[in-house]
């Protein structure tokens, strides 16, 4: 019973000692992944769930996105009802963004494909125009999905305020977006390559931690150059005598 007890702790989070956690990086990826497991695995699941109806998944990856990104900025305070007010908040908002995020990312797959004819015919030259102006689109609709849906979660803006300020900050953050170009990489990868026993890593933890690994690179940037000046600019300044 005492393992079992320890056992529990350790799965929901409840340590026992307490020390400081890391502020961020890789080392605060691991943190949270190794002290909250049953909260990684809990909102997974949620996730899934919440996107059985396909129209509501860009609502329930925004909803992830908020959940995960509060969890590595703060600990572990943002709820599972927060989570499903997230989900509510924008429906519509985030349907556009989600329409226009798959468009780009489906034309740039439309591309790849295309090129395979052009190099089943020995036309190398055609191949490698149409499968790099392919990998671009993929990548970009790929990138502007992860900030818009991050930038979405974590800021009350409108439609044209989110798609204005992804564009601009994945541009102007470009190592920031070389970092999840490497890491959505790795993912789709891993899912590819193993399939179909990889198909549980998404069924279990895998959407949590691919969302939780977004918000450790997108967030700061949130705070750093949206957040943090946002609060300067509106708080008045004490006067000096």
């Amino acid at each position: 019973m005492k393992y079992l007890n320890r056992f529990m702790k350790w799965y929901l989070g409840e340590n026992d000692v307490e020390k400081e956690p890391p502020k961020d990086g890789f080392f605060r990826i691991l943190y949270l992944v190794v002290n909250f497991p049953g909260k990684m695995l809990m909102i997974n699941l949620v996730f899934i769930i919440t996107c059985i109806p396909l129209i509501t998944i860009p609502s329930a990856w925004a909803a992830l996105c908020a959940f995960t990104g509060k969890m590595f900025l703060k600990g572990y305070d943002f709820t599972l009802e927060d989570y499903l007010a997230e989900f509510k908040e924008g429906f519509v908002k985030k349907l556009v963004l989600g329409i226009i995020g798959f468009a780009v990312i489906f034309y740039g797959y439309y591309l790849m494909s295309l090129a395979g004819n052009y190099k089943a015919l020995s036309d190398n030259i055609s191949y490698m125009i149409i499968m790099g102006a392919g990998c671009v689109i993929f990548g970009t609709g790929t990138l502007f999905s992860v900030w818009t849906f991050v930038m979405a979660a974590h800021l009350r803006l409108g439609l044209s305020g989110i798609i204005k300020n992804a564009a601009i900050l994945l541009i102007l953050e470009w190592k920031s977006s070389l970092k999840l170009i490497i890491y959505t990489t790795i993912y789709l990868f891993i899912i590819l390559a193993f399939m179909p026993y990889s198909i549980l890593v998404p069924m279990i933890i895998g959407n949590s931690l691919y969302s939780l690994i977004c918000s450790s690179i997108i967030c700061p940037v949130i705070k750093r150059r949206i957040t943090d000046p946002y609060e300067e600019a509106v708080t008045p300044s004490t006067p000096t005598y």
